[in-house]
């Protein structure tokens, strides 16, 4: 059951305060791709197109900008640390940046953001929010602590916000964090990078918002890891099962429309046989 605490922060739409970002260092206009100039078949969509087509709807229904940002990967480091740089970017231009893996999506698209902001008490000190991972020997930093999963990342516009991206980005330059060097290639790369190192240095109470790992990460497929994605869901145990579950919340948001929608044209629609069938 969820609920949120009251007073509530975020009583009003944010709309263009949020931006919903998609970052990618690869070519993405493969026939199946999500900038394919070919029409897409709804069967057989690959993971990533399915899900980055979820994160824009999400945008458009609720009034958020939108950006995916084509960003080559650093020699020397992994793909994954692009979304450092683009988030970093990004917070120079709006008020909340949303990151969102390419393998996760939002299973309920009509729930805004400022829902979730409300309810997992995101407050005016919160620089990031992001999930804990399942609770594994593979998934601990170097004191044993549970990983945070950057697969999606809520950042709030600050100052301390820009000085921590801009600490974990150069972490691997090892000028601010001796031994991060190796979390440039070695996995889980940025991941390891925050868990290991720049958390340490922005631990305030209110800094980072560790949200539960069953809310923002992971997937019913896999809920035996005790993370079943019921708010956010990130497919990193089952990619597959990640088009069938945007199918579904594209359904879960049309469905309701298309019957609000039918209900108000019912007069015109629903005839009485008792009655003349066609006027």
């Amino acid at each position: 059951m969820f609920w949120i605490a009251e007073p509530l922060r975020f009583t009003e739409p944010l709309g263009k305060n949020i931006l919903i970002l998609d970052v990618d260092s690869r070519h993405l206009d493969s026939p199946k791709g999500v900038l394919s100039k070919a029409p897409l078949n709804a069967t057989g969509l690959p993971p990533d197109t399915s899900g980055r087509l979820n994160h824009f709807m999400f945008a458009m229904i609720h009034g958020y900008d939108y950006r995916l940002v084509q960003i080559p990967q650093t020699v020397g480091r992994s793909a994954t640390w692009t979304k450092v740089t683009a988030i970093r970017e990004a917070l120079k231009h709006y008020e909340y940046v949303v990151f969102i893996d390419a393998d996760a999506m939002m299973p309920y698209p009509n729930l805004p953001m400022e829902w979730l902001f409300n309810y997992w008490e995101i407050t005016p000190e919160t620089l990031v929010a992001m999930a804990l991972d399942p609770d594994a020997p593979h998934n601990r930093d170097w004191n044993s602590r549970t990983f945070l999963n950057t697969g999606f990342i809520i950042a709030q516009q600050s100052p301390r916000t820009h000085e921590l991206f801009e600490a974990w980005e150069n972490c691997p330059n090892e000028t601010r964090y001796p031994e991060c060097g190796r979390w440039g290639g070695e996995w889980p790369h940025e991941q390891s990078a925050f868990g290991n190192h720049v958390r340490y240095d922005f631990n305030r109470s209110e800094d980072i918002r560790v949200l539960p790992c069953t809310e923002a990460n992971g997937c019913p497929e896999v809920a035996a890891t005790g993370c079943a994605g019921e708010l956010v869901r990130h497919y990193w145990g089952d990619k597959s099962s990640l088009p069938a579950g945007v199918g579904d919340a594209i359904l879960q948001y049309f469905l309701p429309q298309l019957h609000g929608t039918f209900y108000h044209n019912s007069r015109a629609l629903v005839v009485n046989r008792t009655e003349r069938v066609f006027a």
